[in-house]
């Protein structure tokens, strides 16, 4: 990669053309995000690259931004995710995609589930685990623990089971990569999520109608898909099996690589605190899930999933009024509410440098702000931090050698291998 100054605006301002700027910025988002948005935030907190993004790194900004859902819309996902899966709810706002899917969903993906799904994750990932390390005491974290387990709890708890492992890796890499990364709109990229999308959809076309006849005649069985096809509800509702296959599509598409990726990260910057590191143990010893819980989530404060959210401005609107930083941006705008950068905000988090567990649940941002909360939240919060639990609890503790030992992405947006040994 291009070797960065320590300065990002002079660069910036001395760059000659808008998509040199755009290209700069991006480039210090991939290398070095949480400098960039330091600085930002002490010297220019709203960017706006001529022409192009407005990149917002103020915590009350992001937030403000992401409140106003009806002004800073989820449009710019539309294109990606309605002719992959049909139409969803991440990429319509205000809509009864939105509304009447997320409060059905919201009502079947229950709080009391939750123990049960720590212990499904638990028991998921100490059978990966020993699967997976090697006669030496090797494990690559990514290909054998934080996706496999994943897609396990997909068919275990959700219900979507899938034909194998491998199909479901690859239709949720495929559908996430483009829905949410691909911001260069590479057509190959988006083929691959069509393709993902329609793989699915004939998977699901013949599974649906069979689970559907099993579910009728045994009511024990008890997961997401299975709560959808007990659903009755009226013709005036329009939440018919087209509306299930996509919600179903959906439970797959944003749980893998996000959650993955999470464990992953987090699990780094434990290993770059060794007082961390020795209370985390300490937890997983006393099987304290609270603590354990409070280190892992300040932990990928220091390394979120992602550098910021994409939203596209419908009307122009004066961000930060009555600040010194008020902004105008316009219509048609593509707007990047970083909250990577808000969780770092010093007006927001009390000593955002220092490494505090137990912060309030507030202070983070990890599964978004506003209206488009992450819809499977709850289960996120149990199933990340747990297969990070189980992995030190394994012994796995220390980093490999050299480079095998560092998170590598391999020029993609997600982590690809990560490399632990006893």
């Amino acid at each position: 990669m291009t070797a960065l100054s320590d300065q990002f605006l002079p660069a910036y301002d001395a760059a000659p053309t808008p998509q040199q700027k755009l290209q700069l910025l991006l480039l210090w988002v991939a290398q070095k995000p949480l400098v960039l948005f330091q600085q930002l935030r002490d010297q220019r907190p709203i960017l706006a690259v001529p022409g192009g993004p407005v990149l917002l790194t103020l915590c009350a900004d992001v937030q403000e931004a992401l409140s106003r859902n009806t002004v800073f819309t989820v449009r710019p996902y539309l294109p990606k995710i309605d002719p992959s899966v049909g139409p969803f709810m991440l990429d319509h706002d205000d809509t009864v995609y939105n509304q009447r899917d997320k409060g059905i969903l919201r009502a079947l993906i229950q709080q009391i589930d939750m123990p049960g799904v720590r212990r499904t994750v638990s028991a998921l990932s100490q059978k990966a685990i020993a699967n997976g390390a090697s006669y030496d005491g090797r494990l690559d974290l990514v290909t054998q623990v934080t996706r496999p387990v994943p897609v396990g709890l997909t068919g275990a708890y959700f219900g979507f089971p899938g034909p194998d492992v491998t199909t479901m890796l690859k239709w949720s890499y495929a559908t996430q990569y483009d829905m949410f990364h691909n911001l260069s709109d590479d057509p190959t990229i988006h083929a691959a999520n069509l393709a993902a999308g329609q793989g699915m959809k004939d998977y699901l076309s013949t599974f649906l109608p069979q689970r559907a006849r099993q579910v009728a005649a045994d009511p024990q069985i008890d997961d997401v898909v299975a709560r959808l096809l007990r659903l009755v509800t009226p013709p005036q509702i329009g939440f018919d099996m087209a509306r299930i296959m996509t919600n179903t599509m959906g439970l797959l598409v944003g749980g893998i690589e996000t959650t993955s990726a999470a464990t992953v990260q987090a699990i780094d910057q434990i290993l770059d605190r060794p007082a961390v590191l020795a209370s985390a143990l300490q937890a997983v010893l006393a099987d304290d899930d609270t603590a354990f819980d409070a280190i892992f989530w300040e932990a990928l404060r220091f390394n979120p999933i992602n550098p910021f959210v994409v939203r596209l401005s419908v009307a122009p609107y004066v961000i930060a009024g009555g600040t010194p930083r008020e902004t105008t941006i316009p219509a048609n705008t593509l707007v990047f509410c970083s909250n990577a950068s808000a969780m770092q905000d010093a007006a927001a988090v009390p000593q955002p440098g220092n490494f505090i567990p137990g912060r309030p649940g507030y202070v983070y941002m990890h599964f978004g702000y506003g209206a488009h909360l992450c819809l499977g939240d709850q289960v996120s919060l149990q199933q990340a931090p747990e297969m990070a639990k189980q992995i030190f609890k394994a012994g796995f503790t220390k980093r490999a050698p050299g480079t095998a030992g560092q998170i590598d992405f391999k020029g993609g947006p997600f982590p690809e291998s990560f490399t632990l040994l006893r």
